[in-house]
């Protein structure tokens, strides 16, 4: 089931937005001995020579927001599109990210968790990890340079494990606080942990969001489906070769099909434990 507010025929810019490539970062930061858990922080001499590879190689960055322009047939895509994504809005994005960005004049999009009061990841409490995220005043700055910011719901929490009315809370007041605060539209949405349902889905589209970003799931493709969009994730373990195969259609269509193919083994177990489960139900219920 497809939810997807955009079609071909939308299209009026010239451009191939199916060889877009979007990147998913989280903190970029200095070496401080501490160990990463799940391997989402990126030096930030690491961070520059993979940004110095694009422009090398002559990507240009864009944002969601000038995917919509595309649309509209007002701006035309770069040969070579990427977009770079950021998700929870670690301090570390602005002092050592936005920096190096400014240097090499790109911009990137942020997704930030909408509820004012929270400034730590407390979501990732049971790792031991404790970061301070982007103030208002630098959430501000970024946004006047020309970078995209996006919701990731008020709280971070799983939206496919929790009520739906919660569900529906999370996503559409963390886009109105963050409207309010930014005084201009927020239509991007960053699922966390990258989990989503096609309920979650429709919430999304609901609530007026036209991007909705993923990260494992998703049709190989950028465009193919615009709430469950596809995103590279560039762990510290990448490094230059495999930083520049991520970068070819053809990756993503391979981590498409791994995806694919653990998704279906997984069913036959699913199934089983609900068979197990409900011959169990039958016993007790025959009062065996």
């Amino acid at each position: 089931m497809s939810h997807d507010l955009y079609h071909s025929s939308d299209i009026a810019g010239s451009g191939d937005p199916q060889r877009l490539i979007v990147l998913l970062y989280h903190r970029i930061h200095q070496d401080d001995g501490t160990k990463d858990t799940v391997g989402i922080r990126i030096f930030d001499i690491t961070f520059r020579k993979q940004m110095e590879m694009l422009d090398r190689w002559g990507y240009v960055t864009v944002t969601f927001d000038d995917y919509r322009l595309f649309l509209e047939g007002k701006i035309n895509l770069p040969k070579r599109s990427v977009i770079i994504t950021f998700d929870d809005a670690y301090e570390d994005l602005y002092t050592y990210a936005f920096p190096i960005l400014k240097d090499l004049g790109m911009k990137a999009v942020v997704f930030v968790v909408g509820d004012p009061t929270i400034n730590t990841n407390i979501w990732d409490e049971e790792y031991g990890d404790n970061f301070k995220l982007l103030s208002v005043q630098q959430i501000l700055e970024l946004h006047m340079a020309g970078f995209e910011i996006g919701s990731h719901t008020l709280t971070h929490p799983n939206l496919t494990s929790m009520p739906k009315e919660k569900a529906w809370e999370e996503i559409v007041r963390s886009r109105m606080q963050l409207e309010i605060l930014l005084n201009s539209p927020v239509k991007s949405f960053s699922y966390p942990y990258g989990i989503v349902d096609e309920a979650i889905k429709l919430m999304t589209a609901k609530a007026g969001y036209t991007i909705g970003c993923a990260a494992y799931s998703g049709p190989p493709l950028f465009g193919m489906d615009h709430l469950e969009i596809r995103r590279i994730k560039v762990l510290n373990t990448t490094n230059r070769l495999l930083f520049r195969m991520q970068l070819h259609p053809i990756y993503s269509f391979y981590r498409w099909i791994v995806w694919v193919i653990k998704k279906t083994l997984r069913k036959p177990k699913i199934n089983q434990l609900n068979d197990a489960a409900s011959s169990i139900s039958r016993k007790i219920s025959d009062g065996h």
